[in-house]
């Protein structure tokens, strides 16, 4: 955990660009992974320098390292759900859609990294399908990982942040139900809850034998000051970064758990969806793979990105010339807009290519893009 913080807040900084070069990149952050996906010519000088870059800036290289067809088959399960806490967790399909189009629009993603990120979505939402009917989820695993540790149905339960997580626990948990939030109201879906101001999470948290923690902000919800009398009671931290100060943990008969402890307690379900989805991912990534081998020796599929990379560098810098007045802000939405009709046109093309059928192979998709969108008629 502490880790994934560290390069969570490195890739988030700056100096990435620098770093990685070349390479076509984006950055997937979720509540138990923070993963560099690159798309390069040069793998080994790209790790290489990422490495180089780790280090110089928090002492610590990258876990782990996964390239080629198991680097697709990893993206693929994670967007299947297969690779999360939770077996079947549909919140991540959406994290790392939102991953995609956040390296699109930064210009970081282009032909092929966003091809990888379409085929990724796509094999998610149809794969993940099945897993997602379990209807389990992190907030349902913690819950019951908490009433394990305490024996007993809590007396006193407060939630701190008004998310997903806190939704699922407060309709799981049901009784007296305490939500903090800075929100000048509960939203409808904690009705019944009673709502707590920021200001008072102390007092709540002493009333309170389970606190759930799942918040979204940088700063810390929970300290060590906050937790100063001998209640028993059960915090679980299902933040990232983290909302609770990991000093809490044993201080006094607090229990403190995180989402690396539940991580250690999960089991694998015994389902055969499971198996039939892993299956599908194998299959999925192989055909990815084959395609992704045809279009490095046809220049068509980066060709057309660079195309219209053109066009929209050319048309947004005349379009601000000709706004005067435009603040720093309203200037980088007209270049997002930009980006981001140029990639929903794109995507369309670049999906046509993937496919190779008996009618209409694959090098005559190539040689259609290449008359619609490359060669110049007289």
């Amino acid at each position: 955990m502490d880790y994934r913080e560290k390069f969570a807040s490195l890739l988030g900084g700056v100096g990435l660009r620098r770093a990685v070069g070349d390479s076509e990149w984006a950055v997937i952050v979720t509540c138990n992974r923070v993963e560099l996906v690159m798309a390069t010519q040069d793998p080994e000088g790209a790790l290489g320098k990422v490495t180089a870059w780790s280090m110089r800036r928090i002492g610590q290289a990258p876990l782990y390292c996964i390239q080629g067809r198991e680097a697709l088959s990893h993206l693929y399960r994670v967007a299947s759900g297969l690779d999360s806490l939770v077996i079947g967790d549909a919140q991540i399909l959406g994290q790392l859609r939102s991953a995609g189009r956040q390296a699109r629009l930064a210009g970081s993603s282009k032909g092929i990294l966003s091809s990888v990120f379409d085929s990724a979505v796509e094999v998610g939402s149809r794969v993940g399908t099945n897993l997602r009917a379990r209807k389990e989820s992190v907030a349902t695993l913690a819950i019951a990982f908490a009433r394990k540790k305490l024996g007993r149905p809590p007396k006193g339960v407060l939630l701190v942040g008004t998310g997903k997580i806190s939704r699922i626990a407060a309709s799981s948990l049901g009784g007296r139900v305490r939500v903090a939030t800075r929100r000048p109201k509960l939203p409808p879906s904690f009705a019944g809850a009673e709502r707590v101001g920021w200001s008072r999470i102390r007092e709540a948290l002493s009333e309170s034998e389970l606190v759930i923690c799942a918040t979204s902000g940088s700063r810390l919800a929970v300290t060590t000051s906050d937790v100063k009398d001998t209640k028993r009671r059960v915090i679980l931290d299902l933040g990232f970064p983290r909302n609770v100060d990991p000093r809490v943990r044993g201080r006094g008969r607090t229990q403190l758990f995180d989402l690396d402890d539940l991580a250690r307690v999960v089991k694998a379900p015994d389902d055969p969806s499971v198996a039939q989805a892993l299956a599908a991912v194998e299959a999925e990534s192989s055909r990815f793979e084959r395609w992704l081998n045809a279009s490095k020796l046809a220049p068509e599929l980066p060709a057309m990105f660079q195309w219209a990379e053109a066009i929209r560098v050319k048309e947004t810098e005349g379009t601000l010339r000709r706004l005067d007045g435009l603040s720093p802000r309203e200037k980088r939405l007209v270049e997002a807009l930009g980006r981001r009709i140029t990639s929903k046109v794109l995507a369309k093309p670049a999906a046509f290519a993937k496919l190779s059928t008996p009618d209409l192979p694959q090098e005559q998709r190539m040689k259609l893009l290449r008359e619609i969108f490359i060669e110049e008629r007289p």
